[in-house]
């Protein structure tokens, strides 16, 4: 039986139109770019929830956020499970039963382990709700739930103040020098000191590490390679920022976008501040964003080398993906992620390189993806029936090998607000319509073939109330297939029953 190993890259925060594979003609991605003209590029990939640590835990469950519980930032508001659960269904105990070894470096996001009690993030977050600390019992870091590498607790507030990170500057004689260009959200700087005191490049040094680990010891692999950028804070060397200091970028279409008929919950995300900012202000904030990018992707390449350097290129399968995507200054002003459903946070870059199969290689995928099939997707490859292997998700081993299957109609990511704001949403995409259910606001509903930049909420028009209750069905039927518990009252609410 095949047994290739598997190398997971995920990106934290990206939007899947930064990559040139995906369109763009200003961020350089050239290694991402070469992992999709060897594979397939899945244009219709989505988020399971355009929040960090509800997808991260999708991935590592296989299961949508309202399955698994983590369905906001742990030791936030409406996150029910604060540290992911150590079960036999995890994605990293599956493989361990395969015979796989496994690895992880980068970005955590679903627990403290045993490392809470005085962590400056875990402090910050419980300072009030005093109740929550003595109800937490125990913790998990991936090296409690099966993998072996490293553990950085909670967030990891992107890596530069990890005691791991200060001890790779340390025994390289390398003295991080920064400078600050934006000191309040987004925060954004840049590094002085050159690349390879970035974190993006430790963490590629910790991966290549731990691969060579496995390959020396002859063990097919998996591993997991979690960057914290591009999120913010953005940050980059001078190396990738001067490929974007006097390169004009276009504003958004969408950046002087009228309000009328958008959800006023939109506004949450709109700062005073922001609100006036001209596209300038933003243009200087992208620029970093996208040299961010591209360092990680140039870390990609060197990892990519490595392998090829180890005669394990062609016998391994590699993913590229994202948690979510980002805003940065659409839709008048918009920020961050959650809240809103558009597609430059719900849609997720997502390429899948089988060195087996050849036939698909340099295609675009068109059908539905999304983060649960990311779980379905590895255990099929390392060996695990696929009807074990698929929970809320498929595989789309069948897709990257040009196998004519039956696939799903629609999408579906959920959302149930951010921090201190729970706010319950639902977005169906089907065919090139989305519908979103925003409880207590607004609903939206676009035609992405008309109007791909959603400018226009049609849920208001008379001449497609038929399109909108029919897409109000589909949501309808999907959650009493998948579960969901809030079949009931979104049918209550919008007068299904």
């Amino acid at each position: 039986m095949r047994r290739p190993n598997i190398l997971f890259i995920l990106t934290d925060q990206q939007m899947a139109g930064t990559l040139g594979c995906y369109g763009s003609a200003i961020c350089r991605t050239p290694h991402a770019d070469a992992l999709a003209r060897e594979g397939v590029r899945f244009t219709n990939a989505y988020a399971a929830c355009p929040i960090c640590t509800p997808a991260r835990a999708s991935i590592q469950t296989g299961l949508y956020p309202f399955r698994h519980g983590m369905q906001a930032n742990i030791y936030t508001r409406g996150c029910m499970v604060h540290e992911l659960p150590d079960v036999p269904t995890l994605l990293s105990r599956r493989l361990q039963g395969l015979g796989y070894a496994t690895g992880y470096t980068g970005k955590w996001h679903l627990g403290f382990g045993d490392h809470a009690d005085g962590h400056p993030e875990y402090e910050f977050h419980v300072q009030g709700t005093p109740m929550l600390r003595p109800a937490r019992h125990g913790g998990t870091l991936p090296s409690t739930v099966g993998y072996e590498g490293d553990d950085f607790p909670g967030h990891g507030g992107a890596g530069m103040q990890t005691p791991q990170y200060r001890q790779y500057l340390a025994d390289r004689g390398i003295e991080l020098k920064t400078r600050t260009v934006v000191d309040h959200y987004p925060d954004t700087f840049e590094v002085l000191s050159g690349t390879e005191s970035t974190v993006s490049h430790f963490l590629a040094e910790n991966a290549m590490r731990h691969m060579r680990g496995f390959i020396e010891a002859g063990r097919p692999f998996f591993y997991m390679l979690n960057f914290w950028g591009p999120h913010s804070p953005y940050h980059a060397s001078s190396e990738y920022l001067d490929l974007y200091r006097d390169t004009p970028i276009p504003p958004w279409p969408s950046f002087d976008e009228p309000q009328a008929g958008k959800p006023s919950v939109h506004n949450a995300h709109r700062t005073e501040r922001l609100v006036h900012w001209q596209w300038p202000d933003f243009e200087r904030i992208i620029r970093h964003y996208y040299a961010a990018c591209t360092e990680i992707d140039a870390q990609v390449g060197r990892v990519v080398d490595m392998l090829k350097r180890a005669g394990q290129y062609d016998n391994t399968v590699i993913v590229f993906s994202s948690d979510h995507g980002d805003a940065i200054g659409v839709h008048r002003g918009l920020t961050d992620k959650a809240l809103f459903m558009y597609e430059e946070t719900n849609r997720v870059p997502l390429i899948v390189r089988d060195p087996a199969a050849p036939a698909g290689a340099g295609t675009a995928e068109d059908r539905f993806a999304g983060t649960c099939d990311l779980y379905s997707t590895v255990l099929d490859y390392a060996g695990l029936p696929r009807a074990q292997a698929e929970l809320d998700g498929r595989s789309l081993r069948p897709l990257v090998e040009g196998a004519e299957v039956p696939w799903r109609d629609c999408m579906v990511t959920e959302c149930s607000g951010l921090d201190f704001l729970l706010h319950t949403q639902r977005a169906l995409r089907y065919q090139q319509f989305k519908y979103v259910f925003n409880c207590g606001d607004l609903d939206e509903l676009y035609d992405l073939a008309e109007d791909p930049h959603e400018l226009r909420n049609l849920a208001a028009d008379p001449a497609r109330a038929e399109l909108l209750q029919a897409l109000r069905l589909r949501l309808d039927r999907w959650m009493g297939e998948m579960g969901d518990g809030l079949q009931e009252r979104f049918r209550r609410l919008r007068g299904l029953v």
